[in-house]
């Protein structure tokens, strides 16, 4: 079992995995990322890198949107 936002990964077949990351954006609507890789490990580790990716992406987000409404 994973932890919450963490993502999860399955194995779609012998020689496929695919990991998936649903975070909510900056717009608060869900977006669906999604990795594959060869095997489980490989998989673990770019799932890894594409949520911190995600996360600081939807950050910047936020504080742009934030900036602007305070220019307002």
């Amino acid at each position: 079992m994973r932890k919450p936002g963490t993502g999860g990964i399955y194995e779609l077949n012998d020689h496929l995995f695919e990991g998936r990351y649903s975070p909510t954006n900056a717009q608060g609507k869900r977006e669906v990322h999604t990795v594959y890789a060869k095997t489980k490990e490989e998989c673990e580790a770019l799932l890894e890198q594409m949520i911190a990716e995600v996360r600081e992406r939807i950050k910047e987000e936020k504080q742009q949107m934030t900036k602007e409404r305070r220019s307002k």
